[in-house]
């Protein structure tokens, strides 16, 4: 029994001595499970050691950086949740709870046939941040008459309360105070959960392909696209049956919450990709998986295309136009649909831009340099309350 306890503290000991040793010499970049940049061992600093957020950096670090602590907590947080959605399940049988209700899981809520949803939030509760953003955009729309601005404000479950039917007002909010001819300005609409249902998933952040196509077509509207929208060449394809989102993996682990994830055909014309300035065969597997012939289980990303600081897809015609993208995720799921219509679609996520491309980004400098007239920016009401989304710092 001695020697099992002696061999136990030195697995331990070497794990986190393996932890230590990865975190200072050989730190990973990206978290994965969490999908963001892991955390870093801090710079140390005296200030930073005795007001406590030197040590609260290596705490940070080391819990992202020691070795095997994604499993770790993807086998929690599987095991929790499993056990919670039996519980909660027999809880609403023996209650008679309707699916029509807010029901807390696990930092998130359950609402109708267990969609996992975010919590309605009022503009009282992010109107600093929201006013912060008119001003920011307001700027740069002064700054630059010889840019062509479009908006697409991208409501979902934070912008309508499932149980009253009430919206929280985000979206006139902001547009309201936008210096941005209403022309140029759309937002995706929801009114209901039912309309909800139809267009994002249920484990997932995102609209789904009904909702992808949806958001196509208006934002081809909104631009002035001239041309004939590309259309789905057939039915929707069952790529999964056990589809299990971010929204899913974040609070439950894989397999606990899954649901069916389905894709359009598209016929694409042939285009021309890099990513961070490097070339790439495409963006996403929608080919790939829509033909069975994916070796990864499907994602939002790995379907429609990742989070890239800078993303390019030329089509190799002339005279059309470039458009520049400042998005977030949900921008994803259009952006092979809208670069059908340009010469060439530039896509900036400005979370990963500096350390992807090795500068910060310049609107004024890669406009001229790529010949752009019209930029769109597009996102949810995260998007729009973060600074780290301002075209200009």
């Amino acid at each position: 029994m001695k020697k099992i306890h002696i061999l136990f503290i030195c697995a331990v000991m070497a794990i986190l001595a393996a932890g230590l040793i990865r975190t200072a010499a050989f730190p990973k970049e990206i978290n994965h499970y969490e999908n963001r940049y892991a955390n870093q061992w801090p710079a140390f600093t005296e200030a930073g050691y005795l007001d406590g957020t030197y040590q609260d950096g290596v705490d940070a670090a080391l819990m992202d950086q020691i070795p095997l602590a994604e499993p770790m907590k993807v086998l929690y947080n599987r095991a929790n949740s499993a056990f919670l959605k039996t519980a909660l399940d027999a809880a609403r049988d023996l209650a008679g709870i309707e699916g029509e209700r807010y029901v807390d899981f696990n930092g998130l809520r359950l609402f109708g046939d267990d969609y996992l949803t975010y919590w309605p939030r009022s503009v009282g509760s992010v109107q600093t941040e929201l006013d912060a953003k008119i001003a920011a955009l307001n700027g740069t729309f002064a700054r630059h008459p010889e840019l062509d601005f479009y908006l697409y404000y991208i409501e979902k479950d934070t912008d309508l309360d499932f149980e009253t039917g009430e919206k929280t007002g985000l979206s006139d909010y902001l547009l309201a105070g936008l210096n941005l001819s209403r022309e140029r300005m759309g937002v995706y609409s929801i009114d209901s959960f039912g309309q909800f249902a139809e267009y994002f998933y249920k484990t997932d952040a995102h609209w789904n392909h009904e909702g992808s196509l949806r958001g196509y077509t208006q934002l081809a509207e909104l631009l002035g696209i001239r041309e004939k929208t590309l259309r789905p060449t057939g039915d929707a394809v069952l790529v999964s049956h056990s589809f299990s989102g971010k929204k899913a993996a974040t609070v439950a682990g894989e397999g606990v919450l899954t649901e069916d994830f389905y894709g359009y055909p598209y016929d694409f014309p042939a285009m021309t990709v890099t990513v961070d300035g490097q070339p790439a065969g495409d963006y996403g597997q929608q080919t790939a998986y829509l033909q069975g012939r994916a070796d990864e289980p499907v994602s939002y990303g790995s379907y429609y295309g990742g989070d890239n600081g800078e993303t390019v897809l030329s089509t190799g015609t002339a005279g059309r136009g470039n458009i520049l993208v400042i998005g977030e995720s949900f921008d994803n799921a259009v952006l092979k649909l809208l670069a059908c219509h340009y010469d060439n679609l530039y896509s900036i996520d400005l979370r990963y831009y500096e350390h992807s491309m090795g500068k910060p980004f310049d609107l004024t400098a890669y406009t001229r340099e790529h010949g752009i007239t019209k930029v769109l920016l597009i996102g949810n009401i995260d998007y729009f309350i973060q600074d780290t989304f301002d075209p200009e710092v």
